[in-house]
């Protein structure tokens, strides 16, 4: 079977094979066993170059998340591409397909990058920062990439605001109650659920008390795996020894060395001047 991929001729076996083409273009040609068709997948970088040229032809700077270009790509991930424009209609976001990848296309401006730099770190996150420092340049029409990166970098560099004392009383407070409600349960469903929210919360707690950036599932886990020590390791281990066995304990002990480092548990006498969540 011959397929054309990029005005290179290539023969397309059974299987998966990536092809090089005259112009240093490549495309995945994936043969489907069940349905015996050819679905064209253009390699990352090609793909996410196409889609600046097609719908911002006009953009300033764009630049691909490296996320999808190292070993942690999956069969499941899609490109996530941030286009700097003069003005308006940026910002906004929008989901396509295209190229055979889902596209997450995050249009700004200028200006409109550094308040939504702003309003990540209101969470403690710095998604769009990261996508911009760390990202591969597909367009640089001014040369003023490299600045761009720099501004986000600092971003990143300076982290998060640290815990106001009333933050902190907040978070070990809601992480002593939920810990208790693990000690007390009998019901094996609700272990489970309380387990995983412990996880998530004393991992945040660990990360905001040492003014690092967190983020949701696997971003968590990752800037878990960046921080000194072990605890995202040792957090999932006590999940599997949970769910495997029923052993409350390690679970328990983790959690308790998390709130120990932040200040300790705290019930009597906690009083909160804003809503708790």
């Amino acid at each position: 079977m011959q397929q054309f991929c990029d005005s290179a001729l290539a023969v397309a076996h059974i299987g998966q094979k990536v092809f090089r083409g005259k112009s240093e273009k490549r495309c995945l040609l994936l043969k489907s066993t069940e349905h015996n068709e050819v679905v064209e997948i253009v390699e990352p970088i090609v793909a996410a170059t196409r889609v600046v040229q097609e719908r911002f032809p006009e953009c300033r700077v764009a630049f691909l998340s490296n996320s999808v270009l190292g070993s942690r790509r999956t069969s499941t991930s899609d490109l996530d591409i941030v286009v700097v424009i003069d003005g308006p209609p940026a910002p906004y976001r929008e989901t396509i397909k295209a190229h055979g990848w889902i596209v997450e296309l995050f249009v700004h401006s200028r200006e409109s990058l550094q308040v939504f730099y702003d309003f990540d770190a209101q969470s403690r996150t710095s998604t769009l920062a990261r996508m911009c420092a760390d990202g591969y340049i597909l367009r640089d029409t001014w040369e003023e990439a490299s600045y761009l990166q720099l501004e986000a970098r600092a971003v990143i560099d300076a982290g998060p605001a640290p815990l106001t004392d009333e933050e902190r009383l907040q978070h070990r407070y809601r992480l002593t109650d939920l810990l208790d409600d693990l000690r007390g349960s009998a019901n094996p469903v609700e272990i489970i659920f309380i387990a995983g929210q412990l996880m998530e919360m004393a991992g945040e707690l660990a990360l905001a008390s040492e003014r690092r950036w967190t983020g949701a599932g696997k971003w968590l886990a990752r800037h878990l795996d960046e921080a000194p020590g072990d605890l995202g390791n040792q957090l999932a281990s006590a999940l599997r020894s949970l769910v495997a066995t029923g052993d409350k304990s390690p679970m328990i002990n983790v959690v308790d060395a998390v709130l120990e480092m932040a200040g300790g548990p705290i019930t009597e006498g906690f009083v909160a001047r804003k809503p708790v969540d």
